[in-house]
């Protein structure tokens, strides 16, 4: 989760709708859990509704936010997540290739896959700032387009230096008070 943030007072609630985010946030994290993990410890049931999992060559933009060569594979997962029935995030991850067998061993929990293969992330950088929805985006969540969110940048390292996660989430602006409480639990 995004342990603390709220805390120590890098999150800001002003008046009227949605998240807003005071500055850009980078931050690294010592524990890193995951949103099932999270959802599970406050009584809440996580799934994920698959959108895509695919395998390509590296992006110029993945390259090099990961670090990788021209031309290396990588596997990409797209899902919407739930906390119970309310879609709470758009996540669009992007796995080095050396990271997993394949896309097909990733089932439900993205960072259980990476375990099971070695590479689960053990610090992330995580970067923070409020968006709109766009129309596309938010008919996947369920919102209005033009809806406040929370968008958030990570980059998941592993223990020798090596990035090996790059996702992008935008969480529904009306779930900011259960985010922020992710935090402060965390």
């Amino acid at each position: 989760g995004m342990c603390g943030l709220v805390g120590e007072g890098l999150l800001t609630r002003r008046h009227g709708p949605g998240p807003f985010v005071a500055g850009r946030v980078e931050k690294q994290f010592s524990k890193l859990t995951s949103f099932s993990e999270d959802m599970a410890a406050r009584g809440r049931v996580p799934h994920s509704k698959w959108l895509s999992k695919t395998e390509g060559a590296v992006t110029p933009d993945e390259s090099l936010t990961l670090g990788l060569s021209p031309g290396t594979r990588v596997f990409r997962f797209n899902r919407i997540r739930y906390a119970d029935d309310m879609g709470m995030a758009l996540e669009y991850s992007t796995i080095a290739g050396y990271g997993l067998p394949g896309v097909d061993a990733v089932d439900a929990s993205l960072y259980a896959a990476l375990d099971a293969a070695g590479n689960r992330p053990v610090r992330a950088l995580q970067r923070l700032r409020a968006v709109l929805f766009d129309a596309e985006k938010a008919a996947l969540i369920g919102v209005d387009p033009g809806a406040p969110g929370l968008f958030i940048e990570r980059r998941g390292f592993l223990e020798d230096g090596r990035a090996i996660e790059m996702t992008h989430s935008w969480y529904r602006g009306d779930a900011y008070d259960f985010v922020a409480e992710l935090n402060a639990l965390a």
